[in-house]
């Protein structure tokens, strides 16, 4: 006779016992008696004395309850692991696992538990193709291969007992390496000699001026105790590297050089087609804005990579929705020809009115097959479907109420789309794009709400969406800028001479004209009165946002067709030579690739942050390792000074430093873009 005790708590063979009476303060166990007839006796007992009767089974009924209660717990686990969590997470893809118990002693427990969260998306097809030509080769007649396109999102979180712990973070768009982490960690308790070992992405932060320690590595650390003696040693390659600014008291003030490729993608975009037509009409009368246009509302929704799930909904945009003229499909019965001239409002077509109208298109597990197939409109090229979008907070964009655009805060993705409802006023009459909160809130959170598409995931510049992109606009990477001593002008670099020419040399109307002028960024005096001076037109909220550093040209494609329009129609050679038209026909990648059109060049110099507030210049400003000093004498954060890192914005809080006048020094170590060597860093301490 063997004794197992296989149920810790109750005999579930016996009447069920009611939630509502307290489980008694004593040992409770159930014993399972087989004897060699293989039947079964359950005794239910509680310390050493048998509670009610002893029940029998034979084998067959005692495997059928088995089997119930497994079916049960299966069950009982599937339902926690999907109440609460979203689509991708609470799947129980990894169970719990252990592991021999002589591992106590070493990891601290013998629990495994690996969590992993994200998604991965696989693409896979095929093309083959067949070319009936005589005069080629039968093995060269048919040629083809495979395609794949795949996209990971992963982060792992795990732990090996109580001291060994594993954090990980992978997403395949990541444009360079230090965006993925991994660390492997194993921490001791306070009595052991080994306190820590880091693998992976780890810190030296040694906070004195003779010798500074570094953030962004990539290696060993370990930190080991010997009564009263600590000791931290760390061998790992370098990822970062330092860099030092230096602040006067009026400000920081610093030079730039840009190229004319380098224009913010991805950021900046029109609202619809008609704003982006009459921009350059609304500008002609600067200072002032002549559109008669007040943008009175704008929600913006983006694919969500974060962990905020308080605004997350379904919605399907559409890249003709609002558009009277400029439209991918106008064949299409169901979106029309649309109304020329028209502002931009769901009536402008008949897009809006089929779409709303009938209740099939809401649900999101049917609504675009239902669309395809009814109006014949084509997911990923007519429309794009995103489930649990994000809609971004107002402190993450900003839009301009009289030109009709938005600008993001965060430059997107390459994969990311970009959807906005908007209502706004024209001359006095009232116009919607979209929907708006109020259109959508009385209907369940998995329908579908329609949306206007700005950037659909996948870059084409043959639709009108890339037109919506602004491509006049560039990032002076400053913020706070003052216009007092601000100065800017736009050069050519001429490669047969090597000179900085501000005007081209050729050409009946634009010879010896400076290009700040052609490109229409001098068409005032000081006193704001249309007389061009030489000098770079300042005006706040239309051609410079000082707080965020952005440089915008009152032209549409200041070096592309406002250049071409300058030059005689008998001038052709000259309008290939000199006229960037490809910057905004193709991508900027590729045409930064075209050489001998890339030659036009903004440079000149700013004053920039105001007495408080500091832009770190660079990305992935690594936190901690932001060192600041007063003169001579270092500063505390959070005392004198707090960081975003997240931004690079340093904010000096201590308005006795700001009064004292005294130079400002700040240390800080960024990620390193682009690294043509390996740095090591071996030290201990």
């Amino acid at each position: 006779m063997r004794t197992n005790p296989l149920y810790p708590y109750r005999n579930p063979f016996l009447t069920p016992r009611s939630p509502f009476i307290p489980t008694p303060p004593v040992d409770q166990n159930v014993q399972v008696l087989i004897d060699s007839t293989l039947r079964y006796n359950i005794v239910d007992q509680i310390d050493t004395t048998r509670l009610g009767n002893e029940q029998e089974y034979d084998f067959e009924r005692f495997s059928q309850y088995q089997e119930y209660r497994v079916r049960q717990d299966y069950w009982r686990t599937r339902a926690r692991g999907m109440d609460g969590e979203s689509a991708v997470e609470g799947r129980n893809l990894i169970p719990p696992l252990t592991v021999s118990p002589t591992f106590d002693r070493i990891f601290g427990g013998s629990d495994v538990n690996i969590v992993p969260t994200g998604y991965v998306n696989l693409d896979f097809g095929a093309i083959f193709r067949r070319v009936d030509n005589p005069t080629l080769p039968i093995r060269q007649q048919q040629n083809g291969g495979f395609n794949f396109q795949q996209q990971i999102q992963m982060a792992v979180n795990g732990n090996l007992g109580q001291k060994m712990k594993l954090g990980a973070n992978f997403d395949s768009n990541n444009s360079f390496d230090f965006q993925n982490q991994l660390k492997l960690e194993y921490d001791g308790f306070d009595e052991d000699i080994l306190q820590s070992v880091e693998l992976g992405n780890v810190s030296m932060p040694v906070q004195n001026r003779l010798i500074q320690g570094a953030q962004n590595l990539f290696g060993v650390k370990t930190q080991m105790r010997f009564g009263k003696l600590n000791v931290t040693a760390v061998a790992s390659t370098q990822r970062g590297r330092r860099d030092n600014l230096v602040i006067d008291a009026n400000g920081q003030g610093r030079s730039f050089d840009i190229q004319a490729s380098r224009y913010d993608e991805n950021r900046h975009f029109f609202l619809g087609h008609f704003f982006r037509e009459n921009y350059e009409r609304w500008l002609r009368g600067l200072p002032q804005v002549l559109s008669g246009v007040n943008v009175t509302r704008v929600e913006v929704y983006i694919m969500n990579r974060a962990t905020n799930t308080e605004t997350l909904r379904n919605f399907a945009a559409f890249m003709d929705l609002g558009e009277g003229r400029v439209l991918l499909n106008p064949s299409n019965p169901a979106i029309g020809n649309g109304t020329p001239g028209s502002p931009s409002s769901n009536q402008a077509n008949q897009l809006y009115s089929n779409i709303s109208s009938n209740p099939s298109f809401r649900p999101f597990d049917t609504g675009s097959r239902t669309m395809e197939s009814s109006l014949g409109l084509r997911k990923g090229v007519d429309f794009e479907q995103i489930n649990g979008a994000r809609k971004l907070d107002p402190r993450e964009y900003f839009f301009n109420p009289q030109l009709g655009y938005v600008s993001l805060f965060r430059r997107l993705q390459n994969d990311e789309v970009l959807a906005v409802s908007y209502e706004y006023t024209y001359n006095g009459q009232v116009y919607k794009v979209g929907e708006l909160t109020e259109d959508y809130q009385v209907r369940r959170e998995d329908e579908l709400i329609f949306l206007k598409l700005l950037r659909p995931a996948r870059i084409n510049t043959r639709v009108p969406t890339w037109d919506l992109m602004m491509k006049n606009v560039y990032s002076l990477n400053a913020s706070q800028i003052l216009r007092d001593g601000f100065q800017l002008q736009i050069i050519y670099r001429d490669d047969r001479t090597g000179l900085d020419n501000p005007s081209l040399l050729e050409g009946a109307n634009v010879k010896d004209v400076p290009l700040i002028r052609l490109t229409g960024l001098d068409n005032l005096n000081p006193q704001n009165d249309p007389a061009p001076d030489g000098n770079f037109d300042f005006v706040e909220g239309i051609t410079m946002l000082s707080d965020r550093g952005l440089l915008i040209f009152p032209v549409l494609e200041p070096f592309g067709s406002n250049l071409a329009r300058r030059f005689n129609p008998d001038e052709l050679v000259l309008k290939d030579k000199y006229v960037y038209d490809t910057l905004y026909r193709t991508t900027q990648a590729d045409a930064e690739l075209v050489t001998r059109l890339n030659k036009f060049f903004i440079k000149g110099r700013l004053t920039a942050g105001s007495a408080n507030e500091i832009q770190l210049p660079g990305l992935n400003i690594a936190p901690g390792s932001v060192i600041v000093q007063a003169g001579n004498i270092p500063l505390t954060e959070g005392v004198d000074y707090t960081v975003d890192y997240n931004v690079g914005r340093l904010v000096i809080i201590n308005d006795a430093i700001l009064q004292s006048g005294k130079q400002i020094n700040v240390s800080f170590e960024k990620a390193d873009l682009v690294s043509f060597q390996t740095r090591s860093l071996i030290g201990t301490r």
